[in-house]
């Protein structure tokens, strides 16, 4: 209202086509203006550290004062809304950040296979748990002859392998365990607040639930596991001693023909 009301526009030129010069990405410009009747000029540049512009207005004659005051307010006023407007473009960048921030935590601490937790985020996990004094089991679980299954039916369907035993595990397994890929074709899983033999006919469902495994052939391929298993905090008060324990129950398993899950004494 205060541009109609006190600017003509001079060589064609409207306070439209200004906005829409800037809006457009036009980095600056100048043109010819009355104001009050007295010949002026304005002139604008964009600002490169935040949106908006720096704007000039040379007036003709320095003695008209109402018209600077009059421009001052005018000025004062989308002073404010350009501030306004830069406090809402920093929020808008913040928030974008956070969220960038969270999907990338949560990037980095997934299989990009499985989508289970690896290795890093597993071990972190499994601290968490024993500095709050939870107990539970932490159980190794290992794919039997991969190696020969990959082999024989390639790797992508070893990709395939993996990815089912994924699948199963989220499928069998509480919604409060901790599920991670610890590498190759070795997996943990922990169950929390379970007693020994909740685990066992946990283990047992798994082992069921896994075979057969339709491959992208279409043939069908027998899959087992072999896994051992550990108590905490009684049998490791850390992620490494847990592993040495559990591995060991697992050493068992395979020494007597795999396939099965063992418990450490």
């Amino acid at each position: 209202m205060l541009q109609q009301k006190y600017y003509r526009y001079n060589d064609g030129y409207s306070y439209s086509q200004w906005i829409r010069d800037m809006r457009s990405g036009k980095t600056d410009g100048r043109f010819s203006v009355a104001i009050h009747g007295v010949e002026s000029t304005i002139s604008y540049k964009s600002i490169t550290s935040m949106p908006g512009w720096y704007v000039i207005v040379e007036l003709a004659n320095q003695d008209i004062s109402d018209i600077t005051q009059q421009f001052s307010l005018l000025g004062g006023i989308f002073g404010s809304i350009l501030v306004g407007i830069t406090l809402i473009y920093m929020l808008f960048i913040l928030l974008l950040e956070k969220k960038d921030k969270k999907r990338y935590m949560s990037l980095s601490a997934s299989d990009p296979l499985t989508e289970l937790l690896n290795r890093r985020a597993l071990q972190n996990a499994v601290e968490e748990d024993l500095k709050e004094k939870r107990t539970g089991y932490f159980i190794f679980i290992d794919i039997d002859d991969f190696k020969i299954y990959n082999d024989t039916y390639g790797h992508g369907n070893g990709d395939l392998c993996l990815k089912h035993c994924a699948r199963i595990m989220k499928k069998c397994f509480p919604e409060d365990s901790i599920l991670g890929r610890y590498g190759g074709d070795e997996f943990v899983v922990c169950l929390r607040g379970v007693t020994r033999n909740e685990a066992y006919t946990y283990m047992q469902e798994f082992q069921s639930w896994l075979t057969p495994l339709t491959l992208n052939t279409g043939e069908e391929a027998e899959l087992s596991v072999s896994a051992g298993g550990a108590a905490y905090p009684d049998q490791g008060e850390d992620f490494v001693s847990l592993c040495r324990k559990a591995d060991a129950a697992l050493y068992e398993v395979k020494r007597n023909g795999k396939g099965d899950f063992r418990m450490k004494d």
